[in-house]
């Protein structure tokens, strides 16, 4: 089963709370280069519902419809208007240019090769102005965690529900040849004896080859920081977040 149809437990792990680094991080960054935003892979709108919260102008697209579900539904709660599409980042036309378009959440890890990256900066470009940025966030690859034994399990976290504990570990496999790392979810809640996984991919792109990416496909990047607090980035950064803009 795919996590991304199990939007609960994607929640479970990645909310972040308006008070979070992450999202303080977005919100300064909404800040200084203006509105109206668009956020890519929104999921089921975290960052989406916070700032439009604060009366920001963000719209949010998402290709799977379960997410974009569950973003209207937390935008429902709110008696929020939710500003959402539902697109493929790869091959979307919306009409309009923004001042900032950002991937939160190591989402553009989901695009599996180059030609996916090509086809999604492509279609950004389309909705930017010569002054309008684009920010993606990504891991910095750790060798470490990516050559770990496939066949052992490492625990991810314990988290609270209104059913009780869920205890999540998980399983790797890291193909080097296509530098996709292949994820297994184990989670069972504490009164549930049955044991149920999901499972994702997540492409890891290594700082140099990131760089290239943008500015062979039209980008400048402005900054790149190693974290949240917009440190640079360097050797032990966790995080390579980029900043980017068109080329002149």
């Amino acid at each position: 089963m795919n996590l991304y149809g199990n939007e609960w437990l994607y929640d479970l792990v990645h909310e972040k709370p308006p008070d979070s680094e992450h999202v303080s991080f977005y919100e300064r960054m909404i800040e200084r280069f203006g509105e109206p935003v668009l956020e890519l892979a929104c999921g089921t709108g975290n960052y989406l519902v916070t700032f439009r919260e604060k009366k920001m102008d963000v719209a949010g697209l998402d290709i799977s419809p379960q997410m974009l579900d569950a973003a209207e539904k937390r935008s429902d709660d709110k008696d929020l208007e939710s500003k959402l599409i539902e697109a493929d980042m790869r091959n979307f036309n919306l009409g309009e240019k923004f001042r900032l378009i950002f991937i939160a959440g190591n989402s553009f890890q989901h695009l599996n090769d180059v030609t996916d990256v090509q086809a999604t900066l492509s279609s950004v470009k389309k909705h930017m102005e010569a002054d309008s940025r684009f920010i993606v966030e990504v891991f910095n690859p750790s060798v470490n965690l990516l050559s770990r034994d496939p066949e052992e399990r490492f625990f991810v976290g314990e988290f609270r529900t209104d059913e009780g504990w869920v205890v999540i570990h998980e399983n790797v496999l890291y193909d080097a040849a296509t530098q996709i790392n292949h994820i297994r979810w184990h989670y069972k809640n504490q009164y549930d004896k049955e044991e149920r996984t999901v499972e994702f991919f997540m492409r890891q792109y290594f700082p140099q080859e990131l760089d290239y990416l943008f500015q062979s496909n039209g980008f400048s990047i402005e900054e790149k920081y190693g974290d949240f607090d917009e440190s640079n980035f360097s050797r032990k950064s966790k995080r390579q977040i980029l900043v980017t803009k068109l080329e002149n």
